[in-house]
């Protein structure tokens, strides 16, 4: 997996360069966002809503669930999608359901990343327009009111909602802010952001005329709290303008992450929701440009993130033995001043020594200067001409 996304990334990277077509893939999307997001320093406090209940998730989800189950809902946890399988058979089976309508399913990253589609084929249930039972994602969960926000759903769609006998919901435990005040400002940036327009929307809280099962997902999320410095990559609101701008993800694309979840912010989570054996090499597929921070609509810091990843991921052996010993041989010569100092073809040596032939034959390695920067600085010195400012 390793060696194809980087031999899939300098292949792409080199085509697209030879192409010239690489400097118009990574122009920066500076569109003014909404007034109405922007006005009162209403972004500074939605980021602080947003981050306040990551750090405090277990109490909030804890509130939701006390408020969405009063008006007669059901919740179901699930560590993983085969939790959510297991629950969803019992489900089908106590309605006898033989169909399910399943609106935007290609759109959802929640549904894709269960593979529901496939689960439905498994169990020979039919999708209908008119089905027996309807899914839907949440888009966010509002503890204050045990509320749920769906977006792309019309007032047709609230009809259909509090008319079905059964609907089912699923979102995921990251999904979750303390206020609902907030579902504006978050269908204005995630509508503005995908560039579809602004989105309709409806807040579901139950229907005494129907049965309502919401499932909170957990899969492999709360790895991610145990590291303060990676928390807030929980509050990404998944618009994707970091990878319209991003020029690793525009060279390399969705493939070589063989994943639902590609681009900068997946760069942090992926070796933490999925293992750490298989998506350890994407914490290094980024230049820390910071292309990804100029566009994001609540100023993650990207770059720091995926910084703290590297070194969470040295700490805890999460970077092959091997890759390890090279890193400790190039850390304990270049602290040697006296071997710094020396020979450039030592230099020369130590450096292609460690690095990797794929990487060797796709590089162009600048040479080594001739003399160290203390007898460039000497010889100028005592030469009365002060050593040249930067530039010159």
């Amino acid at each position: 997996m390793e060696n194809e996304f980087y031999t899939a990334f300098l292949e792409s990277a080199e085509k697209a360069i030879a192409e010239g077509s690489a400097p118009r893939s990574f122009q920066l999307k500076n569109d003014p966002l909404p007034d109405s997001v922007c006005n009162g320093h209403t972004l500074d406090r939605f980021r602080s809503a947003l981050s306040k209940s990551i750090e405090n998730l277990d109490e909030e989800l804890s509130r939701f669930e006390k408020m969405f189950s009063s008006k007669h809902n059901a919740v179901f946890w699930a560590s993983d999608y085969n939790d959510v399988f297991e629950s969803l058979k019992k489900l089908l089976k106590l309605h006898k359901i033989k169909s399910v309508r399943l609106p935007n399913i290609n759109a959802s990253t929640v549904f894709r990343e269960l593979g529901i589609k496939y689960f439905l084929r498994d169990q020979k249930i039919e999708l209908s327009d008119e089905g027996d039972m309807q899914f839907f994602v949440a888009d966010m969960m509002f503890s204050d009111t045990g509320s749920l926000l769906l977006l792309n759903q019309t007032n047709k769609g609230l009809e259909r909602l509090t008319n079905n006998k059964i609907n089912v919901f699923f979102a995921t435990i990251d999904c979750i802010v303390g206020n609902s005040d907030w579902a504006e400002v978050f269908q204005q940036l995630t509508s503005y952001n995908t560039g579809c327009g602004s989105q309709d929307m409806l807040v579901f809280r139950g229907s005494a005329n129907c049965n309502n099962y919401l499932f909170i997902i957990d899969n492999q999320r709360t790895n991610l709290l145990q590291f303060k410095d990676l928390r807030q990559s929980l509050t990404c609101l998944n618009c994707g303008r970091c990878s319209d701008v991003c020029p690793v993800y525009q060279t390399i694309g969705d493939e070589p992450y063989n994943n639902v979840f590609a681009g900068p912010v997946a760069n942090i989570t992926l070796p933490y929701l999925e293992t750490v054996e298989s998506y350890r090499h994407v914490a290094y597929a980024c230049t820390l440009c910071g292309r990804c921070e100029e566009v994001c609509p609540i100023s993650l810091p990207v770059r720091d993130m995926i910084v703290d990843s590297r070194q969470v991921l040295l700490a805890n052996d999460g970077v092959d033995k091997n890759d390890r010993r090279r890193l400790a041989a190039i850390r304990k010569f270049s602290s040697n001043r006296k071997k710094m100092n020396g020979y450039n073809l030592l230099k020369r040596h130590v450096l292609l020594k460690y690095l990797s032939s794929d990487y060797r034959k796709s590089h162009h390695l600048i040479p080594f200067s001739k003399e160290t920067f203390n007898k460039s600085y000497k010889k100028f010195t005592e030469n009365g001409k002060g050593f040249p400012e930067a530039g010159v």
